[in-house]
């Protein structure tokens, strides 16, 4: 019966893994140091509203039209936002190890999302839901502080690359992309970069050809 037991339990496997979670989270909080200090009380309160989810690669985390129900917290892999129009397909950011991602509008307003998620690799998140971010806002006020802190800076981001992308040439902003996640964008299919640089994939191809 014990033998039974650590074929199907591996604690070698069990403690490497909790190491490795205890890890992310370290990375999570560093990221949101980064952003506004968190004292201990504080991230233990939000630690525990954490939950850890492994996805598989080409998963739809939101569909166009639902309520965004989690703030993610990545560790491991890359995601995509996207959305339609006039039925074609515009990629509009790419979401790397540490960031946090979801429908930012539909999460914070419960509403219909107007953008899709979705999964380009295999990914390693932590999650929260909105209503366990509400009662963490209801048991600390510095975690709200926290909360409007990060979003903040998420909105922050996302306009500074808005306005990059239209001060600068698409090879500019490749060239950034390489410099920052070289190994991830490899990743990535060439319909979706380009796609997210506003040209064909041809002219990435013409791109790559003269930068790599």
């Amino acid at each position: 019966m014990f033998t039974r037991f650590f074929d199907i339990f591996d604690p070698i496997k069990y403690l490497r893994k909790r190491r490795m979670k205890k890890l992310y989270l370290d990375q999570i909080r560093g990221f949101i140091n980064k952003i506004t200090p968190i004292t201990d009380t504080d991230w233990r309160l939000f630690e525990k509203r954490l939950v850890y989810k492994e996805y598989q690669k080409n998963e739809i985390l939101l569909h166009t039209g639902d309520i965004e129900a989690y703030i993610y917290f990545m560790v491991e892999g890359i995601t995509r936002i996207f959305q339609y129009k006039n039925d074609i397909e515009y990629t509009l950011r790419f979401n790397f190890p540490i960031s946090a991602f979801n429908s930012y509008v539909s999460f914070i307003s419960q509403t219909p999302s107007l953008i899709s998620v979705e999964t380009l690799t295999e990914i390693k998140v932590f999650r929260m839901t909105y209503q366990n971010m509400q009662s963490l806002y209801d048991e600390s006020k510095n975690a709200e502080r926290v909360g409007r802190k990060m979003i903040e800076y998420i909105y922050i981001q996302r306009e500074m690359k808005e306005l990059q992308m239209h001060s600068r040439t698409a090879e500019d902003y490749y060239c950034d992309l390489l410099k920052t996640n070289k190994e991830l964008i490899q990743q990535i299919p060439q319909k979706y970069l380009a796609s997210y640089l506003g040209i064909t994939p041809e002219s990435l191809s013409r791109i790559r050809k003269n930068i790599c």
